[in-house]
């Protein structure tokens, strides 16, 4: 049966379904004289779509009414069911959301895209690492496309290939390199530091890396995150949290299978039970951690929790070999400036 469409005025509450609780929703109706466009922008403004925006004050404003068919703003739905019932019904192009990552479900982005409902979000500072072609400008904003949080056989595999190739390119470097920081270290005790983490799918590990504290550090204390200026750090411990030379020993945990290049830093299993209270903090575990990552070159070790999810829910959404290239390269030029960040 063919379902016929009824106006609806701006700022009426819509309910979704006789049995779904009610979202205020905002539908769009063209207001005033219309705009000169050109061409393009013709083409663009007969793609709809829906806004997904803080219900407050406090978010952003746009022009996007003026390139866009704007079909409703509400904010983000407590069940995604409700959510989709609503892109059924007006059948949008784009999904834009003016929310911070973590305020979104990931059922709402796989349900998006299995009904081909392309999905952007705002961009903020830190985004920018990613750079085109992931970056777009509509109604006088930046946005960022958006994937998946689970990953596709294909390119789990093509990543895989693409972290062993690259460790095997840099061993000529890289094998030198640790023999000589080993060799420094093993001074003042143990050059290496074997300590449990959990990787994806929650599975524990044990990661190893150089020694940066004073042996025995958590004796008394039992597991304590790092702060920056640790007084259990050692002088060249120092010199090399400052560098991330003392990650290098990774590369091996890498070839093993249990870390990548690029993703969310693997935390240690006593403070993810503190870490579980945020939202969707689990979401980073649906791929395996790295070496390096948004969160370690823009926070280093003074970035909050928050902070870090939020970058690694950015990077599960945009991950590509395109995107681990350049937070690679961007690694590279961190380890001779020295991280400043931290």
């Amino acid at each position: 049966m063919r379902e016929t469409s009824r106006p609806v005025t701006a700022g009426t509450s819509v309910g979704l379904s006789t049995d779904s609780p009610t979202i205020p929703v905002r539908f769009h109706e063209p207001v005033g004289r219309p705009v000169r466009t050109s061409r393009a922008d013709q083409n663009r403004r007969r793609e709809r779509v829906v806004v997904l925006e803080p219900n407050d004050t406090a978010t952003t404003p746009d022009r996007l009414d003026e390139e866009f068919d704007v079909a409703a703003r509400l904010p983000v739905p407590g069940c995604p069911d409700e959510l989709a019932r609503l892109l059924g019904r007006v059948r949008p192009r784009l999904l834009l959301l003016k929310h911070s990552l973590e305020s979104i479900d990931d059922r709402i982005i796989t349900r998006c895209l299995s009904a081909d409902v392309e999905i952007m979000v705002l961009a903020r500072p830190v985004y920018g690492l990613l750079r085109a072609p992931a970056m777009a400008r509509f109604g006088g904003l930046p946005w960022i496309r958006l994937r998946s949080g689970v990953g596709r056989p294909r390119g789990e595999r093509l990543k895989r290939f693409f972290d062993l190739s690259m460790v095997l390119l840099s061993a000529v470097l890289v094998i030198p390199l640790i023999t000589m920081i080993a060799a420094v270290v093993s001074f003042t005790g143990p050059p290496f530091y074997l300590q449990q983490r959990v990787g994806a799918g929650g599975r524990l590990f044990r990661v190893v890396k150089f020694r940066t504290m004073r042996v025995g550090a958590e004796q008394s204390t039992g597991p304590v995150l790092a702060q920056p200026n640790d007084a259990r750090i050692t002088r060249v411990g120092r010199w090399l949290r400052r560098s991330r030379l003392d990650e290098l020993p990774q590369l091996w945990n890498v070839v093993r299978g249990d870390m990548s290049l690029v993703g969310p830093r693997p935390e240690r299993p006593e403070f993810i039970v503190d870490f579980r209270q945020l939202p969707h903090y689990d979401l980073r575990h649906l791929i395996r951690p790295g070496l390096t990552g948004i969160a370690q070159l823009t926070g280093g070790y003074a970035a909050t929790v928050e902070d870090k999810l939020r970058c690694d829910l950015l990077y599960l959404n945009c991950r590509s070999m395109r995107v681990d290239l350049t937070l690679l390269l961007l690694t590279v030029v961190e380890l001779f400036r020295g991280f400043p960040r931290g």
